[in-house]
């Protein structure tokens, strides 16, 4: 849990006559990470067939709104003969899609083409209106079209110039909706000038209130149609794309192998708790265990509560193998940055509750309805020791104190928090030395030990010399020969020493504004009370005009609905900044390769 899960290095020699049934074998391992080198290009033929069928169900499916299900098939001995029979179900089944979808297309440009028209109709109509006119309207002919409002400037002069009459109304972005009226012999002149200024004509059946209705009435026996082929070809396509994907899985895994005079050769990576599983369950082959070579993928061991914030790491950049799994001190640390600033056991409650709503109802933001239910509950716990409930502060005892009674005390307790984390960082940079074996991390790098004893050498400085006003000789002289020791460090890697003054006088500001940084969780405890201040007194002052009750409750229930929505959304931010740039500064690398076993569907079921 404290670090990605070890790794084995494999190479697997295969007999080749045995060497599609050994890759389905392994695929229905699923713990194979496997080396692609792309070794055999005969496959390739064979590897786009099922790539281009894959593509094309997966069309089919997103068309007829199909969820996509992975099962675990077999390859079986004719791969070529399976491909010809989804070839032939597909065939049979996107004909009549494609005829839906054709219909589908149209009747929305239909749509499309009315939903204009009721725009020019809404445009015109403080001047005429266009669905009357065009069922009564019998002496006059007139056109209705779009055009640009320079075209509508030329239309209105030429129609100035000729006698015609001219409506023009601003419709969309530098256009308008322009209505013209003409006798018939006129006809033709409106026809030149409307293909002269590339006027799109509006056809006067679109301004029909019935013609509308009757085209939203095809729509949606059309979607119907739609939804009568998804139920009939669901099955039959979900089985289809879940054997195609298993088959590219297959595909890549044969790009994959590479010849040698005992037979076939595939290279990989396996979780260490799989090995002698995976070893015991593979015939016709044989597994040799190698040494490390290169950057083992990884695999992260994280609790199922937290693998949201994993999400969050891993869209930032993937961790080293090797390296402390970032997950749970990057969990810890929000939590607790987040409840000292957002503490309110009201708020906090309702954050809880709603994040639970959001994970339990709507599957695509389940995790973050994860993050900040447990950041709710982080929340309610500070507001507990604050004894802060909705802002009153005389309901519960303060276990610990009320920031805004306490100022001073809250931005000590902010430093000593920003301080606990950082040092936190520097151990975990070391942890992770050791644990790939690194000495020049533990004693070279940014996170090492002796930069870990000159922040702590720096901070007894500031706090014998400012707070208790002590001698601090002895100690500034100890803080010089740490840096001058770093000073040689960064000297010797890069040979200038006008560049080593620069990197230790960089990192040596560094971890000072770091540590001032963490300033913000003060500041943002005290806002989040100053917040509470400025409701409270805004409905007094308002109910007092108006009179006390309903008044004054609607506007505290509104004001507390604007704290939760504005400081939980600033509060995320300000955490994920200190986290980043404060916390993951110097025991943090990334740039690992993510564990991606090579699966035939046996191991994403749902």
């Amino acid at each position: 849990m404290l670090f990605p899960e070890k790794m084995f290095r494999v190479e697997i020699g295969i007999e080749p006559q045995y060497s599609d049934a050994v890759l389905e074998r392994i695929g229905l391992e699923g713990v194979l990470h496997i080396e692609k080198i792309k070794a055999m290009p005969e496959n390739e033929a064979e590897a786009s067939r099922v790539k281009t069928l894959l593509t094309l169900t997966l069309a089919y499916m997103k068309f007829l709104e199909i969820i996509p299900r992975h099962r675990q098939t077999h390859a079986g001995p004719s791969i070529d003969q399976q491909l010809n029979e989804i070839e032939n179900t597909l065939s049979a089944i996107g004909s009549r899609i494609e005829e839906v979808s054709q219909e589908l297309r149209a009747s929305d440009q239909e749509l499309q083409w009315f939903h204009k028209a009721a725009a020019i109709k809404n445009a015109l109509l403080p001047v005429v209106d266009v669905e009357t006119l065009s069922k009564n309207l019998n002496y006059l002919r007139f056109r209705v079209a779009i055009v640009t409002m320079e075209a509508a400037e030329l239309l209105r002069l030429s129609a100035k110039h000729t006698g015609l009459l001219l409506i023009d109304r601003p419709l969309f972005e530098q256009t308008s909706a322009i209505a013209i009226f003409y006798e018939e012999e006129q006809e033709p002149e409106v026809l030149k000038g409307f293909n002269t200024v590339k006027a799109i004509e509006m056809n006067q059946i679109y301004f029909s209130e019935q013609a509308y209705k009757l085209q939203q009435l095809t729509g949606q026996k059309l979607h119907t149609k739609r939804e009568i082929l998804s139920k009939e070809y669901e099955t039959s396509l979900q089985n289809s794309q879940s054997h195609l994907r298993n088959l590219h899985e297959l595909e890549v895994a044969k790009s994959s192998l590479r010849e040698s005079p005992k037979g076939m050769i595939l290279g990989g990576w396996i979780p260490k708790k799989s090995a002698k599983n995976f070893v015991a369950d593979i015939e016709h082959a044989k597994v040799t265990f190698l040494e490390h070579e290169g950057e083992a993928p990884v695999l992260l061991d994280t609790p199922s509560a937290l693998k949201p914030f994993e999400k969050l790491i891993t869209n930032f950049s993937y961790p080293r193998y090797g390296e402390v799994n970032p997950v749970l001190p990057f969990a810890f640390s929000f939590l607790l940055l987040f409840g000292i600033m957002f503490g309110d056991v009201g708020h906090g409650l309702i954050l809880a509750f709603l994040g639970w709503l959001v994970k339990k109802n709507i599957a695509k933001y389940a995790d973050f309805g994860q993050i900040y239910y447990l950041s709710g509950l982080s929340a309610a716990f500070f507001g507990l020791l604050y004894g802060s409930v909705f802002g009153v502060h005389h309901l519960l005892p303060h276990l610990l104190f009320s920031p805004l009674e306490n100022i001073q005390a809250t931005i000590i307790f902010s430093i000593g928090i920003g301080i606990a984390i950082i040092t936190l960082s520097f151990l975990l940079h070391m942890v992770t030395a050791v644990k790939r074996k690194e000495p020049t991390l533990l004693f070279v790098s940014e996170g090492s030990l002796l930069w870990l004893l000159v922040y702590w050498f720096t901070i007894g400085i500031f706090i014998k010399s400012v707070v208790q006003e002590l001698d601090i000789t002895y100690e500034a002289i100890l803080l010089s020969l740490l840096l001058i020791i770093i000073f040689i460090q960064l000297l010797r890697k890069t040979g200038q020493g006008s560049q080593a003054v620069i990197d230790l006088l960089r990192e040596f500001m560094d971890t000072i504004t770091n540590t001032l940084s963490f300033l913000r969780v003060g500041a943002f405890a005290l806002a989040h009370g100053a917040l509470f201040m400025a409701v409270f007194s805004i409905a007094r002052m308002i109910s007092e005009s108006y009179g006390e009750g309903l008044i004054y409750w609607i506007l505290i229930i509104i004001g507390n609905v604007v704290i939760i929505v504005l400081e939980g959304v600033i509060v995320t931010i300000q955490t994920l900044r200190l986290e980043y740039y404060e916390f993951f500064k110097r025991f943090f690398k990334g740039g690992g390769i993510p564990y991606q076993p090579y699966t035939l569907g046996g191991k994403d079921e749902n």
